[in-house]
């Protein structure tokens, strides 16, 4: 099985062989299940539906302001494709990667995850809020600005990523890897017990520790 290694973590790639996929003309309205297939240039802007994606690798498509629930999707790869204000909702994962995807405004809700990785992904103004982890979840070069971040934060990899004016509201934290991105501007601070960050970053950060712990600085 194929793997991507974030900071100190392997994830799982989602197993696929996209020779042996069939293209096909991706519909999520209404109910919808899809197995062993690849789309392209699909337009599904504005959706309304609920189902599952096994086995598929979707690229170069829009799924912006879709509005998904119930959602599963095992071994999955979206690569360039755009969820920019779509809310997926009530959303089982694994083995699933968003690689170089637009999702500013993008509504996340996770209620279980087992190797869930996104890359160079746009997520300003979006909300992500985690349930259940299993497995790793990681980040790699992607911006939250102004995003909301809540949920379960636990075991979870933020590697070179950009939180400018986000927000946590982790309920679980612990071994939430932040050493390699850059937390100045980001609220929430104080809900990141257990989490690891860099003797350097503790530094930049004190102010605005103190801050949201109430402490008066003179």
């Amino acid at each position: 099985m194929d793997h991507r290694t974030v900071v100190d973590k392997s994830v799982r790639r989602p197993i696929l062989d996209v020779d042996d996929l069939t293209a096909t003309d991706l519909s999520l309205t209404g109910r919808f299940a899809y197995d062993e297939c690849q789309a392209e240039d699909v337009e599904q802007a504005g959706v309304v539906g609920q189902g599952s994606l096994h086995h598929v690798a979707v690229s170069q498509s829009s799924l912006s302001e879709s509005r998904l629930s119930d959602l599963e999707l095992i071994d999955v790869a979206l690569q360039n494709v755009t969820v920019a204000n779509a809310s997926w909702e009530k959303v089982v994962a694994r083995r699933v990667e968003l690689v170089r995807c637009q999702a500013v405004g993008f509504q996340l809700g996770i209620t279980k995850a087992e190797d869930l990785y996104f890359e160079d992904c746009k997520l300003d103004y979006a909300r992500l809020d985690v349930d259940q982890r299993r497995g790793v979840i990681a980040f790699h070069r992607c911006t939250f600005t102004e995003a909301l971040i809540d949920g379960d934060l636990s075991g979870v990899v933020f590697s070179e990523c950009e939180f400018k004016g986000a927000e946590f509201r982790a309920r679980r934290a612990s071994d939430c890897d932040l050493t390699s991105s850059r937390l100045t501007g980001a609220t929430g601070l104080l809900s990141l017990v257990g989490a690891r960050i860099t003797d350097e970053q503790a530094m930049m950060l004190a102010g605005q520790l103190a801050t949201e712990a109430g402490l008066i600085i003179s």
